[in-house]
């Protein structure tokens, strides 16, 4: 039997049929074979596939193999491309071949060899294919998965089909907004270049491609490091009429460059590019030497700094050793990885070590590698005893810190001790007591932070921590006022300023803050009024009239029942007795 016997006109092959769906929606993993084949279908591996290869072809893919078919009644062989020394070429799932052989080569792996036994109905049914294979034959076929080629129809339109023709690595693919390096050749369908870029970068959804940003995005989107691939494209996903043939788009995505924001606010103010991937998967400990190497510091038009002195820095991390940019990148790098670092916020790249001891430049980028760490062990596997002390000493830190002014870096100290603690009822009762102690200075201290910070939403946060455990902590109410000061909730501020004036009728701090709530509410109150005013006026003097009828001339309305008078702007507001409360509390 020839090639084109294996694929005959007249016995209706359908693709994977009805019965299974052997695609795979991501694309990566190939046609997964179902649990079971269908009934009339058997498989018999013979030879496993080497150890490394797990990936299977897909619906789409063009598979190279060998094969020997015999009929099951007589072991009679009555096709073999071994014989012919030619391996066979199909495309997988599109009804090329019989249909036994769409499902089961989508089970296979590469090098692997298997022996299917086909039912008729999934062979060559009730007319069989004369004069070798008679009617409502079952047929036996050993076959070898040679190789394949991965084709994909990004656009299932037929637009772009992508052929894969070198496998890529590891497993990170682009998305939209990331930054990747690409070779890439175009070309016309005779091979002529129309356009060539080599070690290129490009932020994905950017448009810098032209007419071919969608195609390079929705190729990219699929792709991994190293991958080689080739895109055949028509007019309408490359020049259009300019090349009514389409072209062709030769593409190695070289790099993935990972950005990731590494502020502590999380406001993209510092945003850390990974230009070479580190080794394994930790990061430094907190507490933990690292040494890290800053070998350029540039403006935003990549003009070196001036002052700037590369540098190779060992210091403790979060100690505050070095400035805030250098802690928060390092934190978030693993060894041997290389970065740059670009900080928009100028006064955390400060740093006198670099030479940097102040920074003009609107946009800083720092080039970084972290040459090694020390390693340490994690929190959680530390011993009661060592848990306390280690959060004693970083609570020390954090205290430093907010002497110096570090505030942000002050509060993530805080913070790792507060989650140290977080679950201590296992503890011992002396350990017990002390890490519940730590944990409210933490707690009180953060929120100290968290309102010089401005993050009152934070430091309410913080402050009803500690009220939890004990309701009448003077420190917790009063800075809980203070964060409902600063978020102009007045009352709730003077709320709290009461129950601290009860606790702690020394307390300096409560009057001036209780006359400036004051102040915030009246003047909260008069705004009030006046858009209470403005809105009633706003309504008119009297109703609509109804369809049909003349509204009466200005000054002759009459007073809706349910209409509004505008008050009297002398007179104010009913008292709430604010100041007969305060000085009853402060008695």
């Amino acid at each position: 039997m020839s090639d084109d016997e294996m694929m005959p006109d007249n016995m209706g092959m359908g693709g994977m049929g009805d019965d299974v769906d052997m695609s795979d929606d991501d694309g990566d993993m190939g046609g997964e074979p179902p649990a079971e084949f269908p009934e009339g279908i058997t498989k018999e591996i013979l030879k496993e596939a080497p150890g490394d290869r797990w990936k299977k072809p897909k619906t789409g893919d063009d598979v190279t193999v060998h094969y020997v078919g015999t009929l099951e009644a007589d072991g009679s062989e009555f096709d073999s491309s071994r014989s012919r020394d030619k391996p066979f070429n199909f495309c997988l799932g599109q009804g090329q071949v019989i249909k036994g052989w769409d499902l089961g080569v989508a089970s296979m792996k590469q090098g692997e060899l298997a022996k299917f036994t086909l039912a008729p109905e999934f062979a060559y049914g009730a007319e069989g294919s004369p004069p070798k294979i008679p009617a409502n034959a079952t047929l036996v076929f050993e076959v070898e998965l040679l190789s394949w080629v991965t084709k994909d129809d990004l656009f299932q339109d037929g637009g772009v089909v992508k052929t894969e023709i070198k496998e890529g690595s590891g497993w990170k693919k682009p998305k939209e907004n990331d930054e990747v390096k690409l070779s890439m050749k175009v070309s016309n369908k005779d091979g002529t270049v129309i356009e060539e870029k080599a070690g290129f970068e490009y932020v994905l959804g950017s448009g810098a491609f032209g007419p071919l940003s969608k195609t390079m995005d929705k190729a990219l989107q699929g792709m991994k490091k190293e991958e080689q691939v080739q895109l055949t494209c028509t007019k309408d996903y490359a020049y259009g009429d300019e090349r009514p043939d389409g072209v062709l788009i030769d593409m190695t995505l070289e790099q993935l460059y990972e950005t990731k924001d590494v502020s502590f606010a999380k406001d993209k103010s510092l945003m850390k590019k990974t230009v070479q991937e580190g080794d394994g998967w930790e990061t430094p400990k907190d507490a933990k030497k690292v040494t890290l190497n800053v070998s350029a510091a540039t403006d935003g038009e990549k003009a070196p700094l001036p002052g700037f002195s590369a540098k190779v820095l060992e210091f403790v991390l979060g100690n505050g050793e070095v400035c805030d940019a250098l802690e928060c990148a390092a934190s978030e790098m693993k060894k041997d990885e290389k970065a740059i670092l670009t900080c928009t916020a100028p006064s955390t790249c400060a740093e006198e070590q670099l030479g940097l001891a102040s920074v003009s430049a609107g946009k800083v980028l720092l080039t970084l590698e972290l040459q090694d760490f020390e390693k340490g062990k994690d929190t959680y596997s530390l011993s009661e005893e060592e848990k306390v002390a280690f959060g004693t000493a970083r609570k020390e830190v954090g205290s430093n810190l907010f002497r110096k002014g570090r505030m942000n870096l002050a509060m993530e100290r805080y913070k790792k001790v507060i989650d140290m603690f977080s679950y201590i009822d296992n503890f011992k009762e002396d350990n017990k007591v002390k890490a519940k102690e730590l944990k409210k200075v933490c707690d009180l201290n953060r929120a100290a932070c968290q309102l010089k910070v401005k993050d009152y939403a934070g430091a309410k946060s913080s402050c009803n921590n500690v009220l939890k455990e004990d309701s009448q902590n003077v420190k917790a109410l009063f800075r809980r006022a203070q964060a409902e000061f600063g978020d102009k909730n007045f009352m709730e501020c003077m709320n709290d300023l009461k129950k601290v004036t009860v606790l702690d009728p020394q307390n300096r701090g409560v009057r001036p803050l209780y006359k400036q709530a004051q102040a915030g509410q009246k003047e909260e109150d008069k705004k009030d009024k006046g858009l209470y005013a403005k809105m009633c006026a706003g309504l008119g003097k009297g109703p609509i009239p109804p369809p049909g009828k003349e509204k009466k001339p200005d000054g002759d309305e009459d007073m809706d029942d349910d209409g509004c008078e505008e008050e009297n702007p002398a007179e104010e507001p009913p008292s709430d007795k604010k100041d007969e409360v305060m000085a009853e509390a402060a008695a």
